[in-house]
């Protein structure tokens, strides 16, 4: 994936790298960044010392493993640094919880955010964090084994029958049609599985949040098609331990010819197998249907706690100016100005694009990872072939309905 060239000041001061909250004095931003935006985040921080004399942005580099658990840590413990990059879904939790300050007052042309992106981080008639990253999956795949299989690289398949006979055309001699999760971070599965719930008018609770429906016919058909994968073959077998880096790694290694995953992989992908001719897709829907996804992404918070949320205030207008969100992003920007940018303008990007309109936020729930791991739980039961699918979420429905009562 290009990356948009940013011409930036450096300051001559050192940005460093600490650990949580050591060190940090009562002028600095202490700045909680995923290792995967490092680089970018030194940067845009020394650009910004550089204009703003005497504030100092301290990043402290976090990782996706253990993430929520230590920042609701934080945040509880009274310690938390003063922004924080967290996932959309997190933040109606946060909230309600009494955890960050609203951020009304920082979000600057707020019409040119997607709305679907500011809805996600809005309660109780306040936003309570910036967004700045969005993204669905689709589905990347081998132009070359396409090509071995018989299949047309450029007519990828568009409905549910079609990715099957597709994934039965592309198993053969230790390589697997069509890679799913069924293991690591319960995220993992629930952004490439609940999509086919939507798809065929199911879900996990009612709208109102006061029923558990995956035990429904069209939830059940759902789960059935996404599970047959491995129960037919045509998934890898390591599907019970794989998560969505164990799937892009097969993929890499031509073990996988397609997958379901966000142009955040793309990039890895290149760099390391620059011999793979790569396909991207929308997600294959029921024939007559839409497609349907996550629509996941990451937004700044800033914590109660915080100990310069003046200064952190004025930082993240800075981050967030049509340039540096568009700079800084993993995958889309928030801001529909930003999307304009260059680096953008990438054929390999279009599908993603597309999927955008189609994604959907996860419920708000004080008790939504408890019932996503009800669900989790029951998608493990199919593929260990302990229980029939309408067993399976008979007994997930069960467990999500007392979550919900």
């Amino acid at each position: 994936m290009k990356l948009l060239k940013l011409a930036g000041f450096f300051a001559l001061s050192v940005l460093s790298t600490v650990t949580m909250n050591t060190g940090a004095q009562a002028g600095d931003v202490v700045w909680w960044a995923p290792n995967w935006g490092e680089e970018r985040a030194r940067t845009l921080a020394q650009k910004y010392m550089a204009a703003n004399a005497g504030t100092n942005i301290k990043i402290e580099v976090t990782v996706a493993n253990g993430l929520p658990e230590r920042v609701l840590t934080a945040m509880r413990s009274g310690a938390a640094p003063d922004i924080i990059e967290v996932q959309h879904g997190w933040v109606n939790g946060y909230a309600q919880g009494d955890l960050i300050v609203p951020l009304d007052d920082t979000i600057q042309d707020k019409e040119d955010y997607v709305k679907a992106a500011i809805n996600y981080v809005s309660w109780n008639g306040k936003i309570w964090a910036m967004p700045y990253r969005i993204e669905t999956h689709g589905v990347i795949y081998n132009k070359d084994h396409f090509k071995e299989a018989g299949l047309d690289p450029e007519k990828p398949p568009k409905t549910w029958d079609d990715l099957i006979a597709a994934a039965k055309a592309l198993t053969k001699s230790g390589r697997y049609g069509f890679g799913i999760t069924g293991g690591g971070e319960v995220g993992n599965t629930i952004f490439r599985s609940l999509p086919f719930i939507w798809m065929n008018g199911g879900d996990i609770i009612s709208p109102d949040m006061k029923k558990a429906v995956l035990n429904s016919p069209e939830a059940v058909k759902a789960v059935e098609f996404y599970t047959n994968f491995y129960k037919q073959g045509l998934a890898p077998k390591s599907t019970l331990e794989n998560d969505g880096l164990a799937l892009r790694r097969l993929f890499i290694a031509g073990t996988v010819s397609a997958y379901q995953s966000g142009q955040f992989d793309l990039p890895a992908i290149q760099k390391e197998n620059p011999n793979i001719k790569l396909g991207a897709m929308m997600i294959p829907a029921p024939a007559g249907k839409q497609t349907a996804a996550v629509l996941g992404g990451w937004s700044y918070v800033i914590p109660k706690s915080a100990k310069n949320p003046v200064e952190s205030k004025k930082f993240l207008q800075f981050l967030n100016t049509t340039e540096n969100q568009g700079y800084y992003t993993d995958t889309f920007p928030a801001r529909t100005s930003s999307i304009k940018l260059p680096r953008f303008d990438d054929s390999m990007l279009k599908p993603f694009a597309e999927m955008l309109p189609y994604g959907r936020p996860v419920p708000v729930h004080k008790n939504w990872v408890k019932i996503v791991q009800a669900y989790f739980d029951g998608i493990q039961r199919i593929l260990l072939g302990d229980q029939s699918v309408q067993k399976s979420m008979d007994e997930a429905n069960e467990e999500i309905q007392a979550l919900l009562n």
